[in-house]
């Protein structure tokens, strides 16, 4: 932590994981657990980066380091959920970071956020609900939502990638008309 005194070096590991928390929450969250695994990682994720906390070097990018103990802490949870049909090989993890942290790089959160909130409000009634119930918290997993709303997975699967592919279309057509994203 190389000038930084001992006390002062926790204080900054709880500012910076409290400003980033979010962050980190929703980067865990883009590569595909639930909602109930994002909990646990990030509590795994924040023990991890407290035990390696000297290796932090003060004033680099604190969020890309604790997106690089993420990604491994999310794979270390996926082998465990491996069980499960549903969860996703570690080289489409690896695309799905990939991207999550891109995105992340690409748009100000405000206004990102900004232009997911009016997007949302143009879907079908019918679609809306369906984001509102694949990403709250109580509903479980994807297969238990699908067996609730009498579906299958892999229908479920696709009619959320339909939607999330018109939302991130509209979400780009709004940051791109404020400035925010290049063509």
């Amino acid at each position: 932590m190389g000038d930084v005194q001992p006390g002062d070096a926790e204080e900054l590991f709880v500012q910076l994981f409290a400003a980033n928390e979010r962050h980190l929450r929703a980067f865990v969250r883009s590569m595909g657990l639930g909602w109930a695994e994002v909990d646990d990682v990030t509590q795994t994720v924040s023990l991890v980066m407290w035990r390696k906390w000297n290796e932090f070097e003060a004033g680099t990018n604190f969020l890309a380091w604790a997106r690089v103990i993420a990604r491994f802490e999310v794979l270390k949870a996926r082998r465990t959920l491996a069980r499960d049909r549903h969860v996703f090989r570690e080289d489409l993890m690896d695309l799905l970071a990939d991207a999550a942290e891109e995105e992340m790089l690409d748009h100000s959160n405000e206004d990102f956020h900004e232009a997911l909130q009016k997007c949302l409000q143009t879907l079908p009634d019918k679609s809306r609900k369906l984001i509102a119930a694949a990403y709250h918290e109580e509903n479980g997993t994807i297969r238990e939502l699908a067996e609730e709303l009498g579906k299958s997975a892999t229908a479920l699967y696709k009619s959320l990638d339909r939607i999330r592919k018109k939302l991130q279309e509209c979400i780009e057509g709004r940051l791109q008309d404020q400035g925010e994203v290049t063509p």
